[in-house]
């Protein structure tokens, strides 16, 4: 019989036996159940997502390779599409709007977010990414950030979808979510480190939102749904070291299980449109 190994109760977050059936400090049964899947992520979970998203949208290209290079010049806002993917890379892989919302294809809120049209874009979204991430983490925790990260993605898109249907992707409704949510988390905690932190975070939201008005096609009405998402559930979240509960655990894992699961729906469903002609909303 192998040596138990010490893990942290994911209730308590104090260190107990592996082999705990419940926690000695808390009481909690079954302490370590989402131990070994969450210790998985909560390395670094930026750098995990932005793998994942950088991921996705080299497979969206490679679905029509050609794209990449078709890009005409008439403007200066042209150099926003160099690195696009087709509409088919986006909908294969579960962009939401348009045909995916119209077809019940409601996972798409939760995919869209890993999913990217242009070179710049991803760019952009992914230096926001890894400059909110490890802010987000370190105050809210990483099951936590899991939910505020995917929630505020959909809410900016369920936004979108029922404000014009325009098929959409990107990770910056859930940027915006998590600015959202960190504002919340300084004025809820206050003080000069709260303050700070409300009032930083503010100054970058007021300049993305400036920024975005200034730039075509972009999903503004997006942005703003998951803003309001990231301040609501950033007001429900305590503003301190308090760790997650089971049912936030459990929740971020189902929101992950969903997301994969809803890549794989949407390659399911689109692929047979594509290549057989059968209805997509069947």
């Amino acid at each position: 019989m192998g040596e138990s190994r010490g893990v942290l109760c994911t209730n308590c977050r104090k260190l107990i036996s592996s082999e705990e059936p419940a926690c000695p400090h808390c009481g909690a049964k079954r302490p370590t159940l989402l131990a070994g899947p969450l210790k998985a992520l909560t390395g670094d979970l930026t750098t995990v997502i932005i793998n994942v998203t950088g991921a996705l949208y080299v497979v969206s290209l490679a679905v029509d390779p050609s794209a990449f290079f078709q890009i005409e010049m008439t403007s200066i806002w042209s150099i926003l599409g160099i690195g696009s993917p087709t509409s088919r890379g986006l909908y294969l892989l579960g962009m939401t709007g348009a045909l995916a919302w119209t077809c019940g294809h409601v996972w798409t809120l939760l995919t869209a977010t890993f999913l990217h049209g242009s070179l710049l874009h991803i760019f952009f979204n992914l230096y926001w990414l890894r400059m909110l991430g490890p802010m987000t983490v370190s105050e809210y925790g990483p099951a936590r950030f899991i939910v505020l990260y995917m929630l505020t993605g959909a809410s900016g898109f369920l936004a979108s979808n029922l404000w014009s249907n325009y098929p959409t992707i990107g990770a910056s409704c859930a940027i915006f979510g998590l600015m959202g949510a960190l504002i919340a988390y300084g004025r809820k905690r206050g003080g000069r480190f709260g303050d700070g932190l409300s009032q930083q975070v503010t100054a970058w939201a007021i300049a993305g939102f400036l920024i975005s008005f200034m730039i075509p096609h972009v999903n503004n009405v997006g942005h703003f749904g998951g803003f309001v998402g990231g301040l609501v559930l950033g007001a429900a979240y305590p503003a301190d070291s308090r760790p997650a509960g089971r049912a936030t655990q459990l929740l971020a894992l189902a929101l992950i299980v969903a997301t994969v699961a809803g890549v794989g729906l949407s390659v399911w469903k689109m692929w047979s449109f594509y290549t057989t002609g059968l209805p997509v909303c069947r």
